[in-house]
């Protein structure tokens, strides 16, 4: 086999935070794309001051989430929201073959960052965005984190806990990786697509579509009438010896 990186020579252009969305764009630069990550300035994402915030570990000198979910990615301070970036952003989208967004929907409308908006600069281009809900219904505008949208309004956090016993904790950002995961899948697809029709696509995912396919074999058993079985106890509680 050929040791040329099979993305070699593809163009992204991450407009994304925090974690699903840039690291579904750091596994297309794991496979060889040119990734540009476009931050805000002064302040860049903040998802660079992560590892400063409990309970998250802290290591003197090492930003240990960036270099993980940013890595090998070139970068650039941009103000989306001022008109002077808009031919900086349009030069970026005709250089793109991929474009990752998570900007809720209505954000996305206010800075015209909607593929509707972008597609006609580059029929080619794969717009691939990710959000906390989904793109309808009466939460789709709202930001979506990791333990609020993946873990919380799936389900998983009640189906994994105990009887009588507060949610655990969630391991930081696994529903945001597998989200990412999904995420690189749509864009692959849209690309393969692209090979076959010549025409771009728009791709999607979601932290609550993610946390309804981890928690999918009992939401379907409850939607074929099924009761799911009760959380285990934890047990009787021994008495304890002074």
């Amino acid at each position: 086999m050929s040791s040329t990186p099979l993305l070699e020579g593809l163009h992204v252009v991450d407009l994304a935070s925090f974690i699903a969305g840039p690291a579904a764009a750091t596994v297309l630069g794991d496979f060889g794309a040119d990734v540009v990550k476009v931050e805000p300035p002064h302040t860049g994402d903040a998802y660079r001051s992560l590892s400063r915030i409990p309970p998250n570990p802290r290591v003197e000198g090492v930003n240990y989430p960036w270099q993980l979910d940013n890595r090998n990615k070139r970068s650039l301070a941009l103000n989306l929201k001022s008109p002077s970036a808009r031919p900086v952003l349009e030069s970026l989208v005709r250089w793109a073959d991929v474009l990752v967004t998570n900007f809720p929907p209505r954000t996305r409308e206010k800075l015209g960052l909607e593929y509707d908006v972008l597609a006609p600069l580059n029929p080619r281009l794969v717009y691939a965005d990710v959000t906390g809900f989904g793109e309808e219904g009466p939460d789709a505008h709202l930001p979506g984190f990791d333990v609020t949208a993946y873990w919380a309004r799936s389900g998983l956090m009640n189906l994994t806990r105990q009887r009588d016993v507060a949610p655990a904790t969630n391991a930081f950002g696994s529903g945001d990786h597998s989200t990412a995961i999904t995420l690189f899948a749509g864009i692959m697809t849209g690309l393969y697509r692209r090979e076959k029709t010549g025409q771009g696509a728009r791709v999607t995912a979601s932290l609550l579509a993610e946390g309804a396919w981890a928690a999918s074999m009992w939401l379907q058993a409850v939607l074929v009438g099924a009761k799911p079985p009760p959380a285990p106890s934890t047990g009787p509680t021994r008495p304890t010896h002074s």
